[in-house]
């Protein structure tokens, strides 16, 4: 009788998401609400000063929320006691920027729990990342039990990197950004959104870079360009708006001397989510000129407002931007090529928002949170057979199956 109580609660999950704010913290609150509204339990483990507290205090979200990390003054005993006392059937980290603290944490957490363990490796190899960071996100995906990435390139490239890994490497993409508001649905359905966003009477055409500034992301390349769309588009801005993770002097000192720093806009800072879309309602364009990424929430945010992109072939970014459909694709440190994709986009707004709207659409599809939920289910249940109900799951090859549950974790047969 016990047993088949423990076989009808349902699954316990326990999201690991410690920074509180940015773009990981945004996804992984979308995906505990998607998993809870799919009748997941989930524990949402994250910081105590995370950026939407004071939207929680008016409208609870549909998961447990923990709030339990606080930067380098955490507490290891409280983390772990509330892990134990909430039993998860699983633990699901998201991985960021910080691979030896996640590292720390994965293996604690499973050991206080018993749990297995899926990471999502939201980059492979974590921006500004030593040698040593490098080495723990290898240590870090060696460790998951299943390894989530954004992309099928990104399942081909990791199982090159740790080829120990390769069979536990799952792909889910990457989520849509409803949560900034449903600005996306009301641009991207009907002309009258032709009316609309940045190229209104009196607006100057608008380049948007959003996003933490690292030396990937390739903002030498932009500077470079700048002056070249500027030969066509006369009246041009660009908006660099993000918390910077490198020294902007240099970029600034080469604007200067480009003779462009007069049409940037540096909005340098963390921009919390009430203030996206006063940077994304402006833009014509969206530009990721990025020497080396894995996905990119940046692209999700231009679909939440309808806005396409320019935006370099790395990663799993062409998986989601179809070039001259939802935006146009550029090779890597190629500023006069990407200067060529922009100049193309703002010499044309009619096109640039019948593309933007585009965009939005692809998102919804690509990005849909059902979806995403579901196919997260399936995931876990490789590694916690499903309950007794029978949930309905797609295996491998993309039959379905049902699986079911024999009672708790201790029960149940590791592949």
């Amino acid at each position: 009788m016990a047993a088949e109580s423990r076989a009808e609660r349902p699954l316990r999950v326990a999201l690991l998401e410690p920074a509180g704010r940015g773009g990981i913290h945004h996804y992984s609150r979308a995906l505990a609400a998607a998993l809870a509204t799919a009748g997941v339990d989930v524990l949402f483990a994250t910081a105590r000063d995370h950026e939407f507290a004071a939207r929680d205090a008016g409208v609870p979200p549909p998961f447990r929320l923990a709030p339990l990390f606080d930067r380098w003054r955490s507490s290891p005993r409280a983390i772990l006691s509330a892990l134990r006392a909430f039993a998860p059937d699983l633990l699901h980290l998201q991985a960021g920027t910080h691979p030896l603290l996640h590292l720390g944490l994965l293996i604690s957490a499973k050991l206080a729990t018993g749990a297995r363990a899926v990471v999502t490796a939201h980059d492979l190899v974590p921006k500004n990342s030593s040698r040593l960071g490098a080495l723990a996100a290898s240590l870090l995906q060696r460790a998951a039990d299943r390894i989530v990435v954004h992309g099928e390139t990104l399942a081909r490239e990791l199982a090159q990197r740790v080829p120990a890994a390769a069979a536990r490497v799952r792909v889910v993409p990457h989520g849509e950004s409803s949560f900034v508001g449903d600005r996306a649905r009301d641009e991207a359905d009907g002309d009258a959104s032709l009316c609309n966003g940045a190229s209104a009477a009196g607006s100057a055409p608008t380049i948007l870079f959003f996003g933490y500034l690292h030396e990937e992301k390739g903002l030498p390349d932009l500077i470079e360009a700048l002056p070249i769309v500027a030969a066509t588009i006369p009246d041009v801005r660009l908006v660099i708006a993000g918390e910077p993770e490198l020294d902007v002097a240099p970029l600034k000192d080469r604007a200067a001397r480009l003779r462009v720093a007069d049409r940037i806009e540096w909005r340098l800072g963390y921009v919390d989510a009430a203030a996206i879309g006063g940077l994304f309602e402006p833009a014509q364009v969206v530009v990721l000129p990025y020497r080396r990424a894995s996905q990119s929430g940046v692209v999700f945010l231009a679909g939440a407002f309808a806005r396409p992109l320019v935006a370099t072939r790395v990663g799993a970014l062409a998986e989601v931007i179809d070039d001259g459909s939802t935006g146009r694709l550029v090779a890597p440190g190629a500023p006069r090529e990407l200067a060529a994709a922009l100049s193309e986009l703002l010499s044309d707004p009619l096109r640039a928002r019948k593309m933007g709207r585009a965009h939005a659409r692809r998102c919804r599809s690509v990005g849909s949170w059902s979806a995403i939920a579901e196919r997260t289910r399936a995931l876990y249940a490789e590694l916690v057979p499903a309950s007794a109900e029978h949930v309905r799951v797609r295996g491998r090859g993309g039959e379905l199956r049902a699986a079911s549950r024999a009672g708790d974790r201790e029960l149940v047969a590791r592949p």
